[in-house]
This record gives structure tokens, sequence and C-alpha cells, in this order.
């Protein structure tokens, strides 16, 4: 008997070793963070690497001037001149001593706000741009919902704790993905260093501040923890939020995003590291479809061609555990009621992408060529013609049977 186990347990050891040879990586082994909540998220497609209380409501500290940054490069110019009110010069908290009165070019401003997370920035930007902190913040929190991060409320610019204004690790990626998609937000969130000039209003002991340094850590020259490739985007900090910290990186033409809230020093800069090295070593991109590649053909009703080849809008990747397989399968769904004229590259259908019956993306299928509408006379004579042959065949046969039952009356 305890030879059977000794047996029954060495047979159990074998299998185990055998399969982390024959499967190895199909799970990547999850990294150990110290922060309550954390994101890791694959920049161009969306997908979710990695999550940690993503839906929990967190307190976003200056991780909220993303938000703010994106909503001023939409709706003011980058030329316009600022002019400090008194309040944006006495908000409290993290600041880079704008005066009263002090004007400063609205660019400048922003790098000031993404850099140093001056709280007078924001706050100067937001006057600016919404005629008033409470104003400003709505516009925030339409922009937010018109995203998709529908569990957010901002009531400020800055971040500075109020119980009202809070967020999420997935609302934050939401917002950041939207935010470095944007030229303009994503060159002054990669600047490591800003210089500009002031003229200030009234005089100070000393020279006022007009170098600018990234908060970020990860872009500092020499710090144990700069990470290579690091592309943006910002830190925050509040004693109710902690240490805050969005991240992204782009390695071998892959960008990641990270999002690590109420976090420590250095913990937050650790498990920011710790979930891009998770994500660049441990998963792959398989390419799914480039863009162009035909998947179907759609008919065109009345065009002068019969059909349109459907081909894809863009190319779409996968991210799957390195070493792993796959079994993903394509569905192509294509417009059955397709009429001319038809315009290059209009869209025609979708191709969905499942795992497991699951679907994780999609890209449009669009239009290889154009296909104009027949002439009226054209497809009215393809369409009158063979009406007006049943029409006769039909009146033929019913002269013959009145013939017919005229000879019968007549001849019984």
């Amino acid at each position: 008997m305890k030879e059977k186990k000794q047996k029954k347990v060495k047979i159990i050891i074998l299998a185990l070793l055998i399969s982390l040879f024959i499967f190895p990586g199909r799970v990547p082994a999850q990294p150990e963070l110290s922060s309550e909540a954390a994101l890791l998220m694959d920049m161009e497609n969306g997908q979710l690497l990695y999550s940690k209380n993503a839906g929990q409501m967190m307190y976003p500290a200056s991780t909220t001037k993303i938000l703010t940054a994106l909503v001023v490069i939409k709706n003011s110019n980058l030329e316009d001149r600022v002019k400090v009110s008194l309040n944006a010069a006495s908000v409290g908290g993290s600041h880079v001593g704008l005066q009263e009165g002090e004007i400063l070019r609205l660019a400048d401003l922003l790098y000031i706000l993404l850099l140093s997370s001056g709280n007078d920035a924001a706050t100067a930007l937001a006057e600016h741009t919404g005629g008033s902190v409470e104003h400003f913040a709505q516009m925030m929190n339409d922009q937010a919902r018109a995203l998709g991060a529908v569990n957010s409320n901002f009531t400020n610019p800055h971040g500075l704790h109020n119980p009202d204004h809070y967020t999420t690790a997935g609302d934050l990626a939401i917002i950041a993905r939207e935010a470095m998609k944007n030229p303009v937000f994503r060159k002054i969130a990669g600047t490591y260093h800003f210089n500009t000039e002031r003229t200030l209003p009234k005089a100070v002991k000393g020279i006022p501040q007009v170098d600018f340094v990234n908060h970020n850590k990860l872009m500092r020259p020499g710090y144990s923890l700069a990470f290579e490739g690091v592309t943006g985007v910002k830190t925050g900090y509040t004693d109710e939020a902690g240490q805050c910290l969005v991240a992204s990186a782009q390695r071998d033409g892959r960008e990641l995003l990270t999002v690590v809230l109420k976090s420590g020093s250095p913990g937050v800069y650790v498990d920011t590291v710790a979930l891009l090295n998770h994500g660049f070593s441990d998963f792959s991109p398989v390419l799914l479809t480039g863009a162009g590649a035909a998947e179907g053909t759609a008919t065109v009703k009345r065009g002068t061609e019969i059909s349109v080849s459907a081909v894809t809008s863009r190319q779409f990747y996968f991210n799957l555990p390195a070493g792993g397989d796959h079994n993903i399968q394509k569905k192509a769904s294509i417009d059955p009621s397709l009429s001319a004229p038809v315009k290059k590259g209009q869209k025609i259908g979708t191709l969905s992408f499942l795992n497991q019956e699951e679907v994780i993306g999609s890209v449009d299928l669009i239009a290889d060529r154009n296909v104009d509408e027949k002439p009226f006379f054209v497809w009215w004579y393809g369409l009158s013609v063979p009406l007006i042959l049943i029409f006769f065949a039909w009146n033929r046969a019913r002269a013959r049977r009145r013939r017919y039952l005229m000879r019968k009356k007549r001849w019984p």
C-alpha cells in the first residue's frame, strides 16, 4: 500500500515537471505590488495586462493634471497670454511662485503644470479656459464621461484633496491613454527639463523659478529606478492619496501604460517598474491582421461593379503570454445591404477576433475601391426588360387560354 502511494506521488511530480517543459510561459507570474490600486495596459489596443482594484474609488492627487492639460489643449490656443489671478497665485500645495498679474504664454504654463506640478499654473489655466475653476471642473467631468471614464468626479484642476474629487485606476488609464494620443500633450509630458522667461510684477529676493524639471523620476538620469524608453506621464501626492504615478514607456515599437495609486516612496516607482517589466518581458504581441488585408467580398446593389473587396482599416495585435500558443479566431461581418455609390475607405463591415468565443478586439472593414452607381436608365432597363417579357408571356398565355375556352363553347 505504501509503495503504491509513493508511486502515485512520483507520477504526479513527473506530470508537473513535464507540464513545465511542455507549456512554458503560459501563465506569467503576477508582480507583487505594495500599492492599493494598479493597472497595466497596452497603449495602442487598450488591452488590460494586469489589474489590481482597478475599479475602486481612489484619490488621484496631481495625476488630475493629465485631464486638466487635455481639456486646456482642446479648448485654448497655445499662444494665448494668460494673466494670473490672485486666486491662482494664492492656491496651496505644490506651486512655482506665480504672482498676481503675471502674464505667461499658455504653452509655458502647460510645461509648468505637467513637469513641476504647479497648482498655481493649474488654477490659472482653468480660469483662462473655463472662466472659473467651477466651470472648468464641469468641463473636466464632461470630457471624462465622453471618453468613458464614468466612475470619476473632478472638483478642481490640481488634485488637492476633496472628498468629492475621485477617480479609479481604470478611469485614469482611459484619460491618460487619450491624452497621450494628443501630440502637444505627448511632447510636454515626455519632456524632462524646460526653461522659460518670466517678468514678475513684484520683485522677489533671488531669481524667480525659470527652470522646470519633470517630477517623474523614471526620467531622471542616474536614478536607480530610471526606466529606459519612458514617454510620460504624471506624478501625484497628497496625504490622503499617497504616492501616485501614471507612467508610459516604449520598447520595440510597443508602448505600455501603468497606473499606480496610493503607494509609498520609493514603492510607487518599484511597482511601476515591476509592471513595465512584466508587460515587456512576460507578454509578446501577436499580429492578428495587417492593414489592408482582404477579409471578404461585399455585394454592391445598383453599382457599376457587382462587388467590392472588404479590407482591414488598420493592423491589430494582441498580447499573449510569452512562449505560449494561441487559438484566436476571426469573424467577418459584412453589410448585406450595401448600395452604390461606395467610396474607397468607406466602412462596410467589422472583423472581430475571438478567444474562446469572447471578443477581444475588432477592426473596421472598408471598401478597397470606389464603385459608382449605375446610370438610372441602365439599372431601370435591366430591371424593366425582364418584367416586360414576363408581362408579354403572361398576356400571351392568357390569350391562348381565352381562345381555347371560346373554341370549347362552340364545339362542345
